[in-house]
């Protein structure tokens, strides 16, 4: 059970940052040497559409992309490398399947979690990667602070998607 737990949340987190990559392996149609990286998508970076960037903050938000994408599309590519092809065929299956089904979050993970079979090597593995991801994209999202005005980047904080930070204390 405990197994199945960790995996549970290994490939949660790394389905909420690695989504594109499927996108991505489909628009490439698996060209070798293929170098564009306009198809990683930096999660820190997805803002809403409620929040207007002046001129300098699109600048700057733009060469954070650049200054990051390189090192999300190498765990990207790192993350795909763990996975088997057969495995990578099943998590989209199962993704599709699970989707159309109209399951969301956790439901979501555990469905396609449960269809990928990962052994003890590829969960360690996954799970060092993700690791390396959650903290590439603390650190974006600390120089992303630094760009946004604080209402600004109140409106990306989610209510509810912050674990204990966001949670009503009761004094």
């Amino acid at each position: 059970m405990l197994k199945v737990s960790k995996a549970l949340v290994a490939v949660a987190l790394i389905m909420a940052c690695v989504a594109s990559v499927d996108a991505a392996e489909k628009g490439a149609k698996k060209k070798k040497g293929n170098k564009k990286q306009a198809n990683v998508t930096i999660q820190a970076l997805k803002l809403p559409e409620t929040i207007e960037l002046n001129a300098e903050q699109k600048e700057k938000v733009e060469a954070l992309k650049k200054e990051y994408t390189p090192q999300f599309a190498a765990l990207q590519k790192k993350n795909r490398e763990i996975l088997t092809a057969d495995q990578i065929k099943a998590r989209r299956a199962a993704m599709k399947e699970a989707k159309d089904a109209g399951k969301k979050g956790k439901e979501l993970r555990e469905a396609v979690s449960s269809a990928l079979n990962l052994t003890d090597d590829q969960e360690k593995q996954m799970k060092a990667v993700t690791g390396d991801i959650r903290k590439l994209n603390g650190e974006v999202t600390g120089k992303l602070e630094g760009v946004l005005t604080a209402d600004q980047f109140a409106k990306i904080k989610k209510p509810g998607k912050g674990g204990k930070k966001n949670k009503k204390k009761n004094s």
